[in-house]
Parts: structure tokens; C-alpha cells; sequence
């Protein structure tokens, strides 16, 4: 682990990630690579989720306005699974997501690749308690959150003795998801660690 823990100046010198034939490279010189959080990504998405949000407002309003043209109790809105749900979309797109993308950026999320495996760090600081050798991973994938078709992520596969010194349990105990939100999309990332786990597995002591 002395290629990740090495330095700062090695975590700043690489905060912006090049293609991934210049990353084997320059891991293979005990560089590391850092795949830092996307500032843009994450204020379109919060773009995306305050218009969803207006949209939401806009559908509440023609709701409780052609409601009370019908002369309907305000009581009986509390019985409406309808205005249940655009309730609680409200609060995820207006006061949720605000807060959420506020504190990734906030927090500075990196991941940091490297011939001996993964690390995460908050503002430039490396936490020694996420390292994941390559030799703890089984396999990359891409894959969908859920059984249900959907948007796909980067998820790797620990190792089943990794899982058993890790002491992590439950039906997905080997299963890790990449948060969204870096700097390489989902399948950039996925290029980017699939081609080092094929280079550095089985070669760390």
C-alpha cells in the first residue's frame, strides 16, 4: 500500500484522471490515480431534480385546485395515495437532494486506484479503513442497482475469504457499488479498474 500512502503530492499531481492506458502507466512508475467527484455532475443532477420537483409542485396544484372546484374536503386529501407520492417526491427533488449534493461536494469524494488496489479519500485524505487489494476482488462489473433493468454502475465482487476477514454478511455481503458522481463516467471507471485488476491481481505481496 506504499504507492497510495506515499505522499499528498501524489494524490494532487494525479487529481485529474487521464485515459486509462496513461493510468496503467503511470501506477505502473507506484503512481496513483485519483477519480475525483464531478462538480458539474453533481449540479445537474440536483438541475434535473429541482425541475422534476417544479414539475411535481405544478401537478400538486392542478390536483388540489380542481379538487376544491368539486368542493372536496381538504380532510380527504390525507387519503389520497396520489398526493402521498408527489408529497415525498416533493421532498426528495426540493429539500433531499439539495442537502445530499451539498454535502458530496462538501466532502470531496475521490477514489484512488492503484497497482495495489482501491482506497476512498475525503478532501485529499486517504482512509486507510476502505483499502481493497485487487487480490480481494473477484470481479468488475457493470451492473443495474436492482434486478429491474435501469441505469447500470460500476460494482465489484469481493473475494469470499475477503468477505469472511472483512466479517460483512447478508445476501449482497460480496457485492460493493460505486457511488455516482466521479469525474470518468460509469463506464470510463469500469474501463479504468477492469483493465487494472486484469494487470496487478495476483502480482501484490
Amino acid at each position: 500500500m506504499a504507492a497510495i500512502y506515499s505522499t499528498t503530492s501524489i494524490l494532487i499531481a494525479m487529481s485529474r484522471p487521464p485515459n486509462t492506458a496513461a493510468a496503467l502507466h503511470a501506477m505502473d512508475r507506484g503512481r496513483s490515480v485519483v477519480v475525483g467527484t464531478s462538480s458539474r455532475k453533481l449540479i445537474v443532477i440536483l438541475f434535473i431534480a429541482l425541475v422534476i420537483g417544479a414539475v411535481l409542485v405544478g401537478l400538486a396544484v392542478l390536483i388540489v385546485s380542481s379538487s376544491l372546484e368539486r368542493n372536496v374536503s381538504w380532510m380527504l386529501f390525507a387519503f389520497i395515495p396520489r398526493m402521498w407520492a408527489i408529497t415525498v417526491g416533493i421532498i426528495g427533488c426540493h429539500v433531499v437532494a439539495p442537502i445530499a449534493v451539498a454535502f458530496r461536494l462538501r466532502r470531496a469524494d475521490a477514489l484512488v486506484v492503484s497497482s495495489t488496489g482501491l482506497v476512498e479519500s475525503h478532501r485529499g485524505t486517504v482512509l486507510p479503513a476502505s483499502f481493497v487489494s485487487w487480490n480481494e476482488i473477484e470481479r468488475i462489473t457493470l451492473d443495474t442497482a436492482t434486478p429491474r433493468p435501469g441505469p447500470k454502475y460500476v460494482v465489484y465482487y469481493l473475494t469470499r475469504d475477503s468477505v469472511q476477514r472483512r466479517g460483512r454478511t447478508g445476501p449482497f455481503a460480496r457485492r460493493i457499488m460505486l457511488r455516482t458522481g466521479f469525474e470518468l463516467s460509469h463506464r470510463r471507471l469500469f474501463e479504468l479498474l477492469t483493465a487494472a485488476h486484469a494487470r496487478y491481481v495476483r502480482q501484490i505481496r
